[in-house]
């Protein structure tokens, strides 16, 4: 008994004016970088030899240097924002970083 009944999830109405824009595309593009920089640090310490990390190295640092030019083109144009931070929120975290730094020791 083969059933004709398919399974699927309801289809979204997509806008028929929806267009991708440059901010979309810088976007996607960011997201690609650093989801390639997490799997280079993944991939780098458990390379089969010194040659085969080095290289992941190279590669993790080209697409991280790639990563930062990306966001800072879309900072330069406005689509992302930054929140100033209180120095005593710096100060917080600095002291809280120092003492689990001596906590390591």
């Amino acid at each position: 008994m083969t059933s004709s009944k398919k399974i699927q999830n309801p289809k979204t109405q997509l806008s028929k004016k929806s267009t991708v824009n440059d901010s979309d595309l810088l976007s996607a593009a960011l997201a690609t970088e650093k989801n390639m920089c997490n799997s280079y640090a993944i991939a780098m310490p458990e390379a089969s030899n010194t040659k085969f990390y080095s290289l992941l190295f190279d590669m993790m640092k080209e697409t991280s240097q790639q990563h930062r030019k990306l966001y800072d083109l879309q900072f330069q144009h406005g689509w992302c924002s930054l929140t100033p931070a209180e120095s005593s929120e710096v100060t917080a975290l600095h002291q809280e970083y120092t003492e689990y730094k001596q906590q390591l020791k």
